[in-house]
This record gives structure tokens, sequence and C-alpha cells, in this order.
């Protein structure tokens, strides 16, 4: 099954790129769907999970050898600065307001630790947080929300986005140092909290972006 993954992978590239090599050439790229195709066959062939950002289909999908392993749908998104079709690039760390805390519970010499574990703790994830990459590339991610609290956080970010964004891009700008943010409003809040819990230091992730 797993091979067949890849082996579809690579047969869509193909296909992509037969199309391109008939056709013109749209936008900055000449075929943006075939560059991603070559991309994630390559992170297929690895042997870590991967994220994949499809924002033309406006999904995140969490994969292992091609095969979807988990899917979560974009409410909406937007993007500031540097634009760009497609990339490849690892998780250097991600950032959140109230970070997970966990209780050490040491048991006393002699004594048994009846614990009841919650192994995937998602409840305890934060629904507000920041994905950085390299070449200055941040990913922040929200969900819609009707609660109070949310709504304020989300309040925030706007006022961050619209009112921060223009200020460092001059900032950056005068320094030559481009950037890009994306910001990607899920369509829940357990939909964040997993994304969160899901991603680690060092993942790697392909961004398909097509302007």
């Amino acid at each position: 099954m797993i091979k067949m993954a890849v082996l579809s992978l690579a047969l869509l590239m193909v296909g992509d790129v037969g199309a391109t090599m008939g056709g013109s050439k749209d936008g900055p790229a000449a075929n943006p769907r075939a560059a991603a195709l070559e991309q994630e066959l390559a992170l297929a062939k690895t042997p870590g999970m991967y994220f994949l950002f499809d924002f033309k289909k406006r999904r995140i999908d969490l994969k292992f050898r091609g095969l979807a392993l988990k899917t979560w749908e974009i409410a909406r998104t937007k993007v500031w600065g540097r634009d760009f079709d497609v990339r490849i690039s690892k998780l250097e760390r991600k950032s959140t307001l109230f970070p997970p805390k966990r209780a050490n519970i040491t048991p006393k010499p002699g004594e048994e630790a009846d614990i009841e574990l919650d192994v995937l703790e998602l409840d305890k994830m934060p629904t507000h947080f920041s994905l950085y990459f390299g070449e200055k590339l941040r990913i922040k991610v929200r969900p819609k929300t009707r609660k109070f609290g949310k709504m304020v956080l989300n309040a925030g970010a706007g006022i961050v986005w619209y009112g921060f964004l223009p200020l460092k891009t001059v900032w950056m700008s005068l320094r030559k140092k481009p950037f890009t943010e994306i910001e990607i409003v899920t369509k829940n809040e357990k939909d964040a909290k997993a994304i969160y819990w899901a991603f680690y230091e060092g993942q790697s992730c392909l961004i398909y972006h097509p302007r």
C-alpha cells in the first residue's frame, strides 16, 4: 500500500510535467503543482512523517510515505510578505502565549505511581500558536471560535496583522531581509490543538501556495 502511494505520486508528477511541456506558462512558475508533486515525491521516500500545507485545496495533511494519516481543513488563510509557490522547510520551533504544562510526579520510595496517563493530552494543547521555519517564514494558527476569551485572542491577532506587519515590512526591507507571514484559521479548536501536538522540531513540511 505504501509503495502504491509513492507510485501514485510519481505518476501524478509525470502527468503534470507532460502538461507543462505542452502548454504555456501561467504566473511565476510554469506548473506549481508539478513542482509540489516532485518535492513531495522526495519527501515520500524519506522514513519520517511530514506535513503538507495545500492552500489550493484548503487542507493540511500529516503524511507518511505519501499516505495521508490525518487531514485538517483550512477555513481561511492570508499571506503577508514574500510570496512563493512551493517550498520545503523544517520546523525550527513552536511558540505560544500559553505553552502546555505537564505535571512531573515522582513516587516516594516503596510506593507505586497510580496515575492515569493521557497519551495525546490534546486538551492541554494551545489553540493559538506560531510555527517558525527557515528563510524567515512563520505560520500562525488560530481557530474559528465563539468563545469570548478566544475571540479576544483572535481580535488581538488581527491588530498585530494589520498594525505590526506593515512596520515590520519597512524595517526588514531596510535590512534587506524579506520574510513571509501566513495565517491559518482552522475549522475548530480541536483541529488547532491536534496540529500543535503533531508538529515537532525538525519535522519536514511542504508548503504549496500557488500564486
